[in-house]
């Protein structure tokens, strides 16, 4: 068997489901290795997501029984729609990761963030919790530019959420699943050297 063919069987199960339509084609692909198949199904339309996959887990299903294995990667174009107001943000305390097993006090503060995503006729909210030392360092580097706290924080959250729905294949972001995010002083210089970020605060990353 080859890719092509997977990408019939595919193909023929969305079709058969009515489904077809909502697939992105160029999004989309279908690989080839030693061991099997790899395909990542990408949509057009969240609320079809359970249907796509229920009907691509069929011919998963099918194709074990003949000793083919196929990894699936089945999700949606999400893109961001609209970023809460500053008055509707909340101060919470999280796991920080950094802490160290059995440290008496292993929590961070930082700034909940909701953001609104909306692929097709399926939207969906998340939280961006940006830790409040990612906070003071956006204050320090926007220190005299005349900019605004809550706007550059909510250009920060803009630019991160765009990042990590633009991933694709298996590391990609399912925002109905992980419905929450985390912005460190680490993701903030990634951020800076990645996007534009920094740019759009008018500093250097």
């Amino acid at each position: 068997m080859t890719s092509t063919e997977v990408e019939k069987l595919i193909r023929d199960a969305l079709n058969s489901a009515g489904l077809w339509q909502f697939v992105d084609e160029y999004a989309s692909q279908y690989l080839d290795f030693p061991d099997g198949f790899f395909a990542e199904i990408v949509l057009t339309d969240g609320s079809k997501l359970v249907g796509a996959e229920r009907a691509v887990q069929e011919v998963k299903t099918s194709l074990q029984k003949q000793g083919i294995e196929l990894d699936v990667v089945v999700r949606s174009h999400w893109e961001l729609k609209e970023i809460s107001d500053p008055a509707d943000w909340t101060e919470k305390e999280i796991i920080d990761p950094r802490a160290a097993a059995g440290s008496a006090w292993p929590f961070v503060r930082a700034r909940a963030v909701r953001v609104l995503l909306v692929s097709g006729s399926a939207t969906q909210e998340v939280e961006v919790d940006v830790l409040l030392s990612a906070v003071d360092d956006i204050k320090r580097r926007i220190e005299g530019k005349g900019l605004n706290e809550a706007d550059a924080i909510k250009n920060v959250v803009r630019e991160f959420v765009k990042l990590e729905l633009s991933r694709g294949g298996t590391s990609y972001w399912d925002p109905i699943g992980h419905k929450q995010q985390e912005v460190s002083e680490g993701t903030l210089l990634y951020l800076f050297g990645q996007t534009s970020a920094a740019l759009s605060l008018g500093i250097r990353g």
